[in-house]
């Protein structure tokens, strides 16, 4: 790839800037031209996006950005919005960048024709901005044909994964220079500004709707229907959408999980979805959250319109624990709930069927025991929580409302139960009784006032104390709420 020979192919094009002179109609290169001008000031940020497209993003490399490009031989009309270039230790890279804004949704006609004007002028990849979500940049939530990505990649981003990752910038305080952190928070603010009309929320589309009322009527759902395969999109980009959301509240990067074999193949991952549909109605994914004690569960159900979230923890393993005191070890963290929609799920060992009581009977002594099966004495293997929200079909269906309400009840379901839970860890083996209360006067001589004896001693303070250092599970803030 010849960046030089790209810029000489250029008929039109400006480096892009953090004032562009334009009008307030012409949103879409506005907000391209400050966010390219922003890659360009603040180098940790252009790293943390474009590491993820594979360009060369080192330390001491160069990044150039152009704004509305148009290249000579190419119709007027197809003119990208931008173009980023990186230099970096004899590599070069260079791809071109489309973007849409508010409610406006990339059209797969469009996508193809600048892929092919990549092709032609000899660039790396083709970058699409907008308010459609993907799990990976290697998503592209518009297909495509295949032909058109073998010699140029397709890489998209939405805009508030944009400014989840310059928020989680600002919120490490890397930076040595205020001036890269002023622009950044003020890229955030411009963004998030609802003047600028960049940012829309998520919506289902008319096939969701299709199948929640076909499941409702009991009508039959083909499999090579394209009514499935759209709802099936739309619960994987508002997959994306959560855990973005749940990353702005958190200060920290959280993500739908994901099997190798998915995050290398979307379609597989279409697929398998799909099939879930057609076999059982429903839809489950979860969300990792960095320190948690388990991953944030949830699940749609066209069949009982509901939306399941919930949380599992291993059991403690102790030997010879008891299986209340296993149980009360998750009830004591939740005993200040507050709610009545939250139940308790114990599983046990073997063939024994699982156990539950709403929260509030658990905490009761004498309900209690319900939970406790008969005839077996082993302790449970793993507890779960879980609350279900009933939407009904007109909720369900929604197609604002219902990734609205999914927001609310992922956030709130996090900060009563998810973030006060942390996992069970056994205790640090403390120095035997008889040797560690001995008088100092009696310890081997060889021992005292040496480095040795000096970390015994230290050994047996933090046996003593009975804990170790571990991480904090991340807080929602009062602003994120």
């Amino acid at each position: 790839m010849d960046i030089e020979k790209i810029k000489s192919g250029m008929a039109k094009g400006r480096s892009a800037s953090l004032f562009p002179a334009l009008s307030e109609s012409r949103r879409e290169e506005r907000a391209t031209s400050i966010l390219l001008a922003t890659f360009a000031v603040v180098p940790d940020f252009a790293r943390a996006v474009l590491a993820d497209v594979g360009a060369p993003i080192g330390k001491r490399a160069k990044v150039d950005c152009f704004a509305e490009v148009e290249f000579k031989g190419n119709n007027a009309n197809l003119r990208p919005d931008g173009l980023i270039s990186v230099s970096s230790g004899g590599r070069e890279w260079a791809a071109l960048v489309e973007t849409k804004v508010a409610r406006s949704e990339l059209t797969a006609e469009q996508v193809e024709a600048y892929l092919d004007i990549a092709r032609e002028q000899g660039f790396d990849a083709v970058i699409t901005i907008g308010n459609q979500f993907a799990a990976l940049p290697s998503h592209h939530p518009v297909k495509v044909n295949k032909a058109k990505t073998r010699k140029v990649q397709l890489f998209h981003f939405s805009w508030l994964s944009l400014i989840s990752r310059a928020l989680l910038l600002i919120e490490r305080k890397n930076f040595t220079d205020p001036e890269q952190v002023f622009i950044l928070k003020e890229l955030v603010r411009y963004l998030q500004n609802d003047a600028a009309g960049i940012i829309s929320g998520v919506r289902m589309s008319g096939g969701w709707r299709g199948v929640v009322e076909r499941v409702h009527q009991n009508a039959p759902l083909g499999k090579n229907d394209e009514s499935v395969a759209e709802a099936v999109s739309d619960w994987l980009q508002l997959l994306r959408y959560l855990s973005i959301r749940l990353s702005l509240a958190l200060g920290e990067n959280c993500t739908a999980a994901m099997s190798r074999k998915h995050a290398a193949d979307p379609a597989a991952r279409l697929a398998d979805n799909i099939n879930e549909v057609m076999q059982a109605q429903e839809l489950n994914a979860a969300l990792v959250i960095p320190n948690a004690a388990g991953k944030l569960n949830l699940s749609v159900s066209f069949l009982r319109k509901t939306i399941d979230l919930s949380i599992s923890m291993a059991a403690p393993k102790k030997e010879g624990i008891r299986q209340r005191t296993a149980i009360n070890f998750v009830l004591k963290q939740i005993k200040s709930f507050e709610g009545d929609d939250l139940t308790i799920y114990v599983d046990w060992p073997g063939r024994v069927p699982s156990t539950s009581l709403p929260i509030r009977a658990a905490l009761d002594d004498e309900e209690f025991d319900r939970l406790l099966p008969d005839n077996l004495r082993e302790p449970p293997t793993a507890v779960r929580l879980v609350r279900v929200i009933d939407l009904g079909v007109g909720k369900l269906k929604s197609r604002s409302g219902l990734p609205e309400i999914t927001e609310d009840e992922v956030l709130r379901f996090y900060r009563q139960v998810v973030q006060g839970l942390k996992q069970w860890k056994p205790s640090p083996p403390k120095i035997k009784a008889a040797e560690s209360e001995r008088p100092a006067s009696q310890q081997p001589s060889e021992n005292r006032g040496t480095v040795l004896g000096r970390v015994l001693d230290t050994l047996d303070k933090e046996a003593g104390d009975g804990h170790s250092e571990e991480s904090e599970v991340p807080e929602i803030k009062d602003d994120g709420s």
